[in-house]
């Protein structure tokens, strides 16, 4: 007799629409988190909605079977053998064939369809991925790694459930759903784990894909799997009474969601404090099928994740197994498999990323405090310390840049204020020293692992150290004011090679980058007065160059009047030359005018003076010879003329002669 309830059926709906929900969620998640893992992930759980529909069809037929059976069982013992009793065992014969028939061609069919299906898509997509050069990767993956990990403890929770289920009499067909199930729930760990990498940055451009390979990888061999059950039911041998065992059971995830009874002692001791059968309660068989290996396949889980290191963009790792370094090879970032912990470990470093150490202790802002007056209640003030924070962009000589500074000896030029005797004496100037407060950053990135990991106790330490000592023999070799001032940049470049080349004698396996100087400064105790100091060499300094654009200024001008006298001489002795020799000339040709014609030439030379030299001076002509005519001229000249000037009843007077 058959199994005539609904809870198969009913069951194999519930996991089908779990995992619909599921393949809903799983392609949400690959959308709006560019997760490739849910690729495999979502091929799984549609591949458990349409296992529960197999095992839900197959409940129908069976349950329609077991229905005719009984209907014609109950006819049978009420009428006899009669011809209606024939019709009634052609419809059991009916709903026997369709039951068959469904087991024995449907179901053959639906497996290997399915299984090349999935390897189909399991190259295509492997092929899609080998054509990609870059994977995007999620905007905030976050929400979507704890969405992840939370449809994954769902599925261990219903998947233990359902597979419990399944060992009740007709619910063997929910088996392969529930295994599917269980293989979906670990997809979406593996996903959630990726996700949880991009979020920490750690392996950004690995993980997913890894991880997204991995599932492919899987879901491949499940597809061949049910490609060979197809192939491996025509030749497998029939034994009668054999428990039915459907086609698209996976044997391989048999093996890891097949319930146990870890908790089977447990129930005797509660059955025996109880005194009832504690362990035939639904929820306490529930509780043992699900709890238990919930918790040991979780702390399994935990520890398999050790095997699982990520070495990211910025670092570099070296293996370790049972505490000895299997190869002084760094590990390049990307995904390592290694045995799990304690056996063996990878330890990762920042080689790619610049770290910093400061020389002259950490940088610290040394806040000043000052007092202010607070008012305790009782109309009495108190003064209360209350912090000045600094600007942040400008860090005086008198404030510390530091809670503890340390201070260093620098040579210094000794300035011109010793006599004669002293310079002469035996001992000779004093020494000129003078001291700074160093606050130096030192950049630097490791260039040999091994060395900078297992050749030193404390790298960093030994390096500070070696910073140090070669910071103070160079100091003691330099001018103060030339180490604050003009050499800073040729001091930093020096101290850089000179601590690159101790570094590399001890083998210290680390790239000094830079060496900033900018922190050097005065003790702050004597930060004012070094103030002034420097404002008074500022103001000599100014006074120099003054006198120097004074000298540049009139060297030009001085030029330029030598040469403007040296030209005006040479001027002048050439036209001297010039005339003398014109004068002579003229004289020369005179000289033969006056001995031509004597007379003429003294009349000419005499009419040439007054047409030349007298060309503006008023001349009168007297011709009259008479001695005692006087004559009077009027030699006032006259501006404007008149009209009084004018002699219009006089005659006109007859013109001189």
């Amino acid at each position: 007799m058959g199994n005539t309830s609904t809870r198969p059926r009913n069951l194999c709906w519930a996991i089908s629409i779990i995992g619909l929900i599921l393949f809903c969620l799983s392609i949400f998640i690959m959308k709006s988190g560019n997760c490739s893992a849910m690729v495999p992930t979502a091929a799984a759980t549609l591949t458990t909605v349409l296992l529960g529909l197999l095992g839900a069809g197959r409940a129908v037929f069976s349950r329609r079977q077991a229905l005719e059976e009984q209907a014609a069982e109950e006819y049978r013992r009420e009428h006899g053998n009669t011809e209606l009793f024939d019709d009634a065992d052609e419809a059991v014969r009916m709903a026997t064939r369709a039951n068959v028939q469904y087991i024995k061609y449907f179901v053959p069919i639906f497996t290997i369809v399915l299984g090349l299906v999935l390897g189909i898509c399991c190259i295509v997509t492997w092929r899609a991925w080998n054509g990609t050069p870059a994977f995007p990767v999620a905007p905030n993956p976050m929400p979507l790694a704890i969405l992840a990990i939370c449809c994954c403890i769902a599925i261990l929770v219903s998947g233990s459930f359902f597979v419990g289920a399944s060992r009740e009499p007709g619910c063997r067909w929910l088996r392969p759903a529930g295994a599917w199930l269980f293989f979906s729930g670990l997809l979406f760990l593996g996903a959630s784990i990726s996700l949880f990498l991009e979020y920490f940055k750690k392996a950004v451009a690995e993980a997913d894909i890894t991880t997204a390979r991995i599932g492919l990888i899987m879901l491949a061999i499940l597809a061949v799997e049910l490609i060979l059950s197809f192939v491996i039911e025509f030749y497998r041998p029939r034994m009668p009474g054999e428990e039915e065992r459907p086609l698209p059971e996976s044997r391989i995830l048999a093996l890891f969601t097949e319930p146990g009874g870890v908790a089977r002692n447990v129930a005797a001791s509660l059955d025996y404090q109880f005194g009832f059968q504690v362990s035939e309660v639904w929820f306490y068989r529930f509780l043992e099928r699900t709890v238990v290996p919930l918790l040991v396949l979780m702390v399994i889980a935990l520890w398999l994740q050790t095997c699982l290191i990520v070495v990211s963009t910025e670092e570099n790792g070296l293996l370790e197994r049972f505490g000895k370094v299997v190869s002084q090879e760094p590990l390049k970032p990307g995904l390592y498999i290694k045995l799990p912990w304690p056996f063996s470990r990878i330890n990762r470093f920042p080689v790619e990323h610049v770290q910093e150490l400061t020389i002259g202790e950490e940088h610290q802002e040394a806040p000043v405090k000052k007092e202010k007056p607070v008012d305790d209640g009782h109309g009495h003030h108190q003064q209360e310390e209350e912090e000045e924070e600094h600007d942040e962009r400008l860090v005086l000589w008198a404030s510390a840049h530091a809670d503890e500074e340390n201070n260093f000896i620098v040579a210094t030029t000794p300035e011109k204020t010793t006599t004669p005797r002293e310079e002469n004496s035996l001992q000779g100037p004093p020494l000129s020293v003078g001291l700074l407060a160093a606050h130096i950053p030192l950049y630097f990135k490791v260039k040999n692992l091994y060395n900078y990991a297992y050749l030193h106790k404390d790298p960093s330490l030994t390096l500070k150290n070696l910073a140090t000592r070669e910071l103070l023999r160079y100091l003691t070799g330099v001018d103060l004011m030339e180490v604050l001032g003009p050499k800073r940049s040729e001091a930093r470049e020096i101290l850089r090679e000179r601590i690159q080349a101790s570094a590399d004698a001890i083998n210290l396996g680390i790239e000094v980058v830079f060496i900033g100087l900018a922190g050097l400064h005065p003790p702050v105790t004597v930060g004012g007065a070094f103030d002034n100091f420097v404002a008074s060499r500022e103001a000599q300094y100014e006074l120099e160059l003054k006198a120097q654009a004074y000298a540049v200024s009139c060297t030009p001008t001085a030029e330029g009047l030598s040469e403007t006298m040296l030209n005006n001489a040479r001027a002048y002795k050439e036209e001297r030359v010039q005339v003398s020799q014109a004068e002579a000339e003229r004289f020369l040709r005179q000289l033969k005018s006056f001995q031509a014609s004597p007379e003429l030439f003294k009349l000419n030379s005499f009419l040439e003076v007054l047409n030349t030299q007298g060309a503006s001076a008023r001349k009168y002509v007297l011709t009259s010879k008479s001695d005692r005519e006087v004559l009077i001229f009027n030699l006032e000249k006259k501006i404007r003329s008149s009209l009084l000037d004018l002699n219009v009843d006089s005659e006109p007077s007859a013109p001189a002669q």
